[in-house]
C-alpha cells in the first residue's frame, strides 16, 4: 500500500478528520488533503509525529518505504576474539553480514561490588566491512572494545553484529547514534565506551523507516535475548531524557553552533569572563542543549591561550546545577560516559574550592542565590553568579525568568547581577520551540496562558487528540487516574504547590510523615517514604523511584524533569480571580516561607505572588502527554470543572 493510501485509511479508521490531523501537526487542512491525494510529499520532519498520531506499527512503516520486499534483518553474536571473527568470516562469506554495512555492539559483563549486581559494559559502532573493522579493533593497543574485554569478568566479551540489505552509511550512522542514546538510559549498562558523538545525520531517504521501523526491531531482538531493557523503561529514564545523544532541532543546533563560536573565539584570544545565556521557557529544550554542549566540549576541548599569550592548554569544563535531583542525573551521565570525577559539581562546593576553569556550564541558573542568607563566612560570600563569573573564562548559563521561585534568586535589586545576565556584553541565545508538551499549538498556548496567569485563560480545553487535560472534582478519582497512567505509561506522578507544612529537620507531632491533605485523600510529601530515601542514597532520581508514586512531589523534586502525565494539586493558595478569569495567588495560605517574605504582616505582596506563580508554572509544564488538575479551593475547583469537555 502506498503511503498516501495508508495515511488516509488509518486516519479514517481512527475517526479523525483532516482538520484533527492538521491541528496536531500544526499545518493547514489543505496540506493534509494534498498528502492524502499524493499531490505533495510529507515533510521528513513531520513523519515521526504523523506516524505516531495514526499509530502506524513497524510493519506498516517499513512497507511504505518498500522495506518488506527485502526484510532481511540479520543478527548474530560471536566471541570478540581473533578466533571468533575468523570463524565468522568463514561462516558468513558472501552473506548480508559480510556484503553490506553493519552495526555492531561489543558487550561485556562486570559484577558491581557495591550493589552486588552484574552490569554490562558496551561499545557500539558501525562498519562497511565488519571483518576488517574487528581486526583493526583487535590489533589496536588503545581500543575501546579491548578495554571492555579487559574490564569484564573473565575477560569475556560478545560482539553482536547486525546487518540488513537496506543498510548504507547514513543508516548505520543514524542507528549507531540512536543506540548510544538508548544505551545511556538503559539501567542494564554501567558504562558506554564510545569516544565520539556522531551527531544524528541529516535527512536521507527512508530515514524514518530506520528510526521507527528498523531500530525498534533490532532493539526488540536484543531485548528478547535479555541484552537490553525495554524501550518503554528506557524512555522513562532521566538519563534518556537528558541524553547528549539526542537529535537537536534546527533552532537548538543553531544555538549550539553560535555558543561554540563564542567560546572558541574567547578562549583562543585569551579573553576571560565571557557570559553566554541560554534563555527559554519550560520545555524548550534548554537542558538537552546543555547536556550536548557539556559532552561535546569535554570530548573535544578547545585550545586556550595561556596568560603568557604564547603557550596554550586544552580547555577544562565543569557543569554545575543548584538542584539536587538534576545534578544527580548529570553525575550519572558523566559516570556512565567515563567523563571522570569533578566534572559535575554543586555550586557551593565549586565556589569554595575557588579553582578557575575555562568553560563553566550552569544549568537552572535561575536557582542561583543572589545573597548570603545566613551561610558560613557570610562577609566573604558573594552572590553565586558573581562568584562563578570570576572563576570562569567562559560562563554559559541556562536561565528562565519564569522559573525564578525565590527571593533568594532575585537579581533585579543588584545592578552587577542584573548586568551579568542582561548586559550588552552578554551573548543571549533564545529557545522558544516547545519540545516537552506533545500537543498542538492551540493546546500549548492554552497551557502557557494558564501557567502564566494570563487574563481570560480559564476557558474551555481545546480539542487535541494528542494531549490529555482533565479537571477533577473528586480527589480520589484524581489520585487513581494518575496511578493508572503510571501503570499504563510509566513516569506519572502527583505534585503540589507548597501549601502544607513540611520540614526536613523535624517530624510532625501527630504523625509519621509530613503530608498533603486534599479532599478525602492524604499522601506523604516527597522524600518522606523510607523506600524513597534509600533509593535517593543510590542517586536514583525521585520520579524514577517506584514508591514515589505514593508521594506528592514539589518544585524541589520535579523542576527541570519530564513526566508522561502530571497530576497537579493546586493548594489553598491558588484561587480563581473572577475579574480576570484566571488563576490567582493568596500567599497567606502558602507554607513556602523560604521563597516568600512577610512585609508589614502580609505575605500577599506583588513579589511573593510572582514567585509563587512561577512555582505553578513549573508544576503545570511537566506533562509530556497530559496534565490532570485537582484544586483544593472550592470556587476554583467548580470553575475548572466547567472547562472540561
Amino acid at each position: 500500500m502506498k503511503i498516501y493510501e495508508l495515511i488516509k485509511e488509518k486516519r479514517e479508521n481512527k475517526g479523525l478528520t483532516q482538520e484533527n490531523v492538521a491541528q496536531v501537526l500544526n499545518v493547514t487542512r489543505q496540506a493534509v488533503q494534498n498528502w492524502e491525494k499524493n499531490k505533495r510529499a510529507i515533510p521528513n520532519e513531520l513523519l515521526a509525529e504523523y506516524f505516531n498520531l495514526l499509530e502506524l506499527n513497524a510493519h506498516e512503516i517499513l512497507s511504505v518505504f518498500d522495506f518488506l520486499e527485502s526484510n532481511n534483518l540479520i543478527m548474530t553474536a560471536i566471541d570478540y576474539s581473533s578466533d571468533g571473527i575468523i570463524k565468522f568470516e568463514k561462516n558468513e562469506r558472501n552473506t548480508i553480514l559480510s556484503n553490506y554495512p553493519t552495526l555492531y555492539l561489543g558487550v561485556g559483563q562486570k559484577l558491581n561490588q557495591y550493589s552486588g549486581q552484574t552490569k554490562q559494559l558496551v561499545y557500539v559502532g558501525e562498519a562497511s566491512s565488519i571483518v576488517r573493522r574487528t581486526m583493526e579493533h583487535l590489533r589496536s593497543s588503545d581500543d575501546k572494545l579491548n578495554a571492555i574485554k579487559s574490564d569484564s569478568d573473565g575477560e569475556k566479551e560478545k560482539l553482536y553484529i547486525i546487518g540488513h540489505t537496506k543498510f548504507n552509511k547514513s543508516a548505520t550512522l543514524e542507528l549507531e547514534q540512536m543506540f548510544m542514546n538508548y544505551l545511556l538510559g538503559d539501567k542494564k549498562f554501567e558504562k558506554i565506551y564510545n569516544g565520539r558523538n556522531n551527531g544524528l545525520s541529516i535527512d536521507f531517504y527512508g530515514r524514518e523507516a530506520y528510526r521507527t521501523g528498523i531500530f525498534p526491531e533490532i532493539w526488540e531482538r536484543l531485548y528478547k535475548q535479555k541484552v537490553v531493557s525495554s524501550i518503554r523503561d528506557i524512555r522513562n529514564s532521566a538519563l534518556f531524557a537528558n541524553s547528549p545523544f539526542k537529535s537537536l532541532s534546527r533552532q537548538q543546533e543553531q544555538a549550539k553552533n553560535e555558543i561554540g563560536l563564542v567560546i572558541a573565539e574567547t578562549l583562543v584570544n585569551g579573553a576571560n569572563n565571557k557570559v553566554i545565556k541560554i534563555q527559554g521557557l519550560a520545555g524548550s529544550g534548554k537542558t538537552v542543549l546543555m547536556s550536548q554542549l557539556f559532552y561535546d566540549i569535554w570530548r573535544n576541548p578547545y585550545p586556550v591561550l595561556n596568560d603568557d599569550l604564547k603557550t596554550q592548554h586544552t580547555s577544562k569544563t565543569v557543569l554545575l546545577v543548584r538542584h539536587e535531583q538534576q545534578r544527580r542525573t548529570y553525575e550519572q551521565i558523566a559516570k556512565k560516559l567515563n567523563m571522570g570525577s569533578d566534572v559535575v559539581m554543586d555550586v557551593p562546593r565549586f565556589i569554595n574550592e575557588g579553582k578557575m576553569v575555562d568553560v563553566l556550564l550552569v544549568d537552572e541558573a535561575h536557582l542561583l542565590w543572589s545573597g548570603n542568607y545566613g551561610r558560613v563566612n557570610k562577609n566573604q560570600w558573594k552572590p553565586d553568579l558573581i562568584a562563578l563569573h570570576e572563576l570562569a573564562r567562559t560562563l554559559v548559563v541556562v536561565y528562565d525568568p519564569k522559573q525564578v521561585i525565590s527571593a533568594r534568586s532575585k537579581v533585579e535589586n543588584n545592578v552587577d547581577l542584573f548586568n551579568l545576565l542582561n548586559g550588552l556584553d552578554t551573548k543571549t541565545v533564545y529557545l522558544d520551540d516547545q519540545w516537552r508538551i506533545q500537543a498542538n499549538q492551540e493546546t500549548q498556548k492554552w497551557i502557557k496562558d494558564l501557567a502564566h496567569f494570563e487574563k481570560n485563560s480559564l476557558v474551555t480545553i481545546p480539542d487535541d487528540e494528542a494531549y490529555d487535560i482533565k479537571f477533577f472534582d473528586e480527589a480520589k478519582a484524581f489520585k487513581e487516574a494518575i496511578k493508572i497512567k503510571n501503570q499504563d505509561d510509566g513516569l506519572s506522578r502527583i505534585v503540589a504547590t507548597y501549601d502544607w507544612q513540611y520540614s526536613q529537620k523535624s517530624r510532625p507531632k501527630d504523625g509519621k510523615y509530613w503530608t498533603v491533605n486534599f479532599g478525602t485523600e492524604v499522601m506523604p510529601w516527597n522524600l518522606e517514604l523510607s523506600e524513597v530515601q534509600e533509593a535517593q542514597k543510590k542517586q536514583i532520581p525521585w520520579q524514577e523511584i517506584n514508591e514515589s508514586i505514593g508521594e506528592v512531589g514539589s518544585d524541589f523534586t520535579v523542576q527541570g524533569i519530564d513526566l508522561n502525565y502530571v497530576g497537579v494539586i493546586l493548594g489553598p493558595s491558588i484561587i480563581w480571580n473572577e475579574k480576570s478569569n484566571s488563576l490567582d495567588i493568596n500567599a497567606d495560605f502558602s507554607y513556602d516561607h523560604l521563597k516568600i517574605r512577610k512585609e508589614n504582616g502580609n505575605y500577599n505582596t506583588i513579589e511573593n505572588k510572582a514567585f509563587l506563580k512561577n512555582v505553578v508554572n513549573i508544576l503545570l509544564t511537566r506533562g509530556v502527554h497530559g496534565t490532570y488538575i485537582y484544586a483544593v479551593n472550592n470556587e476554583l475547583r467548580q470553575k475548572l470543572q466547567s472547562l472540561n469537555k
